[in-house]
């Protein structure tokens, strides 16, 4: 995705490359004197949600983000999210959100060889409360989690709210009836993604730093 070719607002200035994810391509940008980050989605899923899901996928994003941060217990985990453009603007479409400047779940494990305690106490508590909310199938896989500090203690951010919840949409008969009797718990996949954290934590506390 060439950053030349994107339509935005005068006032939106993207500044540096962040990364890509498979659904999109994600800029550090100025945005009325504050530095965000800015989702610019990939065309293949921008058609893709609209068929298969009937959603925008800018919008349904915003949608998760904003009812995870209402969460009081869940907030200090969260992106804090601003809006959307290139809906009915002429602009490109675009997920605007609080850039997180910090390291990656990944990164600091592989750096401190295994994860501070208060990074997986907070995965606990993030997948308690967001199950209790009736919240699932986040998108808490290792590598998609960013860290940040507080009170001198790592905590983790999630960011990327555009999986669709896999309950909603079964990928074949058999899940949609494991789901349908709850032999398949709703936030299977999150508590699964939780033990992936532990999992590579260990991983790196053993001196290997490639993928387990």
């Amino acid at each position: 995705m060439d950053i030349r070719d994107l339509i935005l607002p005068e006032h939106l200035e993207p500044t540096s490359l962040v990364g890509e994810g498979r659904r999109s391509v994600t800029f550090r940008a100025d945005y009325k004197g504050e530095s965000i980050a800015l989702k610019v989605y990939r065309e293949e899923f921008i058609q893709k949600y609209q068929k298969r899901y009937k959603l925008n996928i800018a919008q349904f994003e915003l949608s998760r983000n904003e009812t995870f941060y209402s969460i009081d217990a869940l907030r200090p985990y969260s992106a804090r999210p601003l809006e959307v453009i290139g809906i009915d603007d002429g602009y490109s479409l675009c997920f605007l959100q609080e850039f997180i400047d910090g390291p990656s779940l990944l990164e600091l494990a592989m750096r401190n060889r295994g994860l501070p305690q208060s990074v997986l106490d907070a995965g606990q508590l993030i997948c308690e409360k967001a199950e209790a909310s009736g919240l699932h199938d986040l998108d808490l896989f290792y590598k998609n989690i960013l860290l940040r500090k507080k009170n001198e203690n790592w905590l983790p951010v999630i960011h990327d709210f555009n999986l669709v919840p896999q309950y909603q949409f079964p990928p074949n008969p058999f899940l949609a009836l494991a789901y349908l009797t709850g032999i398949r718990k709703k936030s299977h996949r999150d508590w699964r993604c939780l033990k992936g954290w532990k999992d590579w934590s260990n991983h790196c506390r053993d001196g290997l730093t490639t993928n387990p």
